[in-house]
């Protein structure tokens, strides 16, 4: 091992430590952090408004701070655009990431001060370390990490920059950092991303990639790119990205379920890496990641740039909900997330539900959101019952999916039933539609009961449509939501939405 392997191996297990003695005292190194958050506060404006300099714990920061949305604080953090300082984090908040709404496609601007960009460097060792955990012979030092994320291009907002998160932080990464990083800088920089996918396939088909972050729409698409250019640059008998990178020893991926994914990822690889999930919001950072490759839960990263709360969702949208901390909650009950962070965030609804799989230490699965589940008849499908339905559906008939979203068709007339539209673009064959959608039903009925009882008297079964390949794609290169975190919308937002999806998918099927 070289002397950078030996520092960067000290390095992860200084992390590992930390991390391991916030896991021991969950409740504690929470508390711990959100004082340090409030007394850093304390003589902004909104410090002065709550009451920051009475606070000394958890409870008395839950009396004096009412829980927020981006509508409550998107007034205060914005007066930054004019050059305002110390109002909701001190100092001049100087970046603002971006954040298309899946559920509305509204943009936000949610703020990124010099603490949450540090906070999230602790806890992107934390990731790295816990890859090098699951990965044992990986040799960061030696390779790169390639980071398939949002261009690091920023653009003026006034007195601000406005950005991607991903794109934020790494532009502001320590410099060091881009030594082990890929892309470069000015591949980075592109800001289309099929022209900035098509400069890191052809730069760094030959780079000692040793692990890949990204999001698994995206990276499937880079991964199958990757080997058509190597195919030329070498030969057509490379036929995996495992031949094209031969050191790639994980995948760590986040911002959708994978399970629907996980096969096409096997098969492209070739050979067996370690898949990390981890879980991430632009207002929080990375707030927990997969330490166990058996447990595809994940474990909340306590000691970093968020404190979290939790609403049972029996609660959720009640006046005064109770507010959980980490020695309150129980397993098994799905709670909506609240986030407090270094940057003037406070106790924010992110719009997730996740449910917690052990207390100690503490892990999580993501649960859905809170506002997107598909109740078109009153039967509240969350996006966990969906995510769950597809995967189970496309194993079941040996399907690959590469991308879909649903919506509710109402009734035709009096006597008819409405039902739901799953439109699917497929990777590969098309399977049989009817069995496709009957694999959905039937692991839906076995996932909510009241789907179960309205498919009896009011829900007709389930209709799947093929879509044409390359109609996901086309639909976000029109609404600028290509790479990056964008996700395609798992219920339609609209049924201007159903529509587009579908005129696209006849126009791309006429050319082909």
């Amino acid at each position: 091992m070289s002397l950078t392997g030996w520092i960067l191996r000290q390095v992860l297990d200084h992390r590992l430590r930390q991390v391991a003695k916030a896991l021991a005292h969950p409740a504690a190194a929470q508390e711990q952090l959100l004082l340090g958050f409030v007394r850093r506060a304390e003589a902004t404006e909104w410090g002065r408004a709550h009451g920051f300099a009475a606070i000394r714990s958890v409870r008395d920061f839950q009396r004096a701070v009412p829980i927020s949305r981006y509508e409550d604080l998107a007034p205060l953090w914005h007066r930054a655009f004019d050059g305002a300082r110390d109002v909701a984090w001190p100092g001049h908040i100087r970046y603002f990431a971006t954040s298309a709404g899946t559920t509305t496609g509204k943009t936000k601007y949610l703020p990124v001060s010099r603490e949450s960009l540090r906070a999230n460097v602790r806890s992107g060792t934390t990731l790295v370390a816990l890859i090098q955990r699951q990965a044992p012979d990986i040799d960061f030092a030696s390779g790169k990490t390639l980071y398939f994320g949002s261009s690091i291009h920023v653009e003026r907002h006034g007195a601000c920059w406005e950005g991607d998160s991903s794109g934020i932080n790494a532009l502001r990464m320590p410099r060091l950092a881009w030594r082990y990083r890929l892309p470069e800088r000015d591949v980075a920089a592109i800001q289309d991303w099929a022209q900035r996918l098509e400069a890191v396939c052809q730069r760094y088909v030959d780079s000692p990639v040793r692990a890949v972050v990204g999001l698994p729409a995206w990276t499937l698409a880079l991964f199958r790119r990757l080997v058509e250019v190597a195919r030329v640059r070498h030969g057509s008998a490379v036929s995996t990205v495992g031949e094209v990178w031969p050191d790639l020893r994980a995948y760590a991926h986040f911002g959708m379920a994978f399970d629907a994914y996980r096969q096409q990822f096997k098969e492209l690889v070739g050979r067996p890496i370690a898949f990390i999930d981890s879980y991430s919001s632009t207002e929080g950072g990375i707030n927990a990641i997969q330490s166990d490759p058996s447990d595809p839960s994940m474990q909340l990263e306590l000691d970093a740039g968020a404190f979290y709360e939790f609403v049972p969702l029996s609660d959720y949208g009640k006046p005064d909900p109770p507010r959980l901390t980490l020695d309150q909650v129980a397993t098994g009950t799905d709670y909506a997330l609240l986030v407090t962070t270094p940057a003037g965030i406070w106790a924010y609804d992110v719009g997730d539900a996740v449910r917690f799989t052990s207390l100690r230490p503490p892990k999580i699965v993501f649960a859905g959101r809170t506002r997107l589940t598909l109740s078109a008849f009153g039967e509240h499908l969350t996006g966990e019952v969906i995510d769950r339905a597809i995967a189970e559906a496309s194993a079941a008939v040996g399907a690959a999916i590469r991308d879909f979203t649903v919506t509710g068709v109402p009734p035709a007339g009096s006597q008819a039933r409405g039902h739901h539209l799953w439109l699917v673009e497929f990777e590969g064959p098309t399977p049989p539609l009817d069995r496709m959608a009957a694999e959905i039903d039937k692991s839906i009925c076995a996932a909510n009961l009241d789907y179960e009882v309205y498919r009896t008297v009011s829900i007709d079964h389930p209709e799947v449509a093929a879509l044409a390949s390359g109609t996901f794609h086309e639909w976000a290169r029109r609404h600028d939501a290509l790479g990056g975190q964008h996700k395609v919308p798992r219920v339609a937002r609209s049924p201007e939405m159903v529509e587009e999806l579908l005129a696209i998918s006849k126009g791309l099927a006429g050319k082909g």
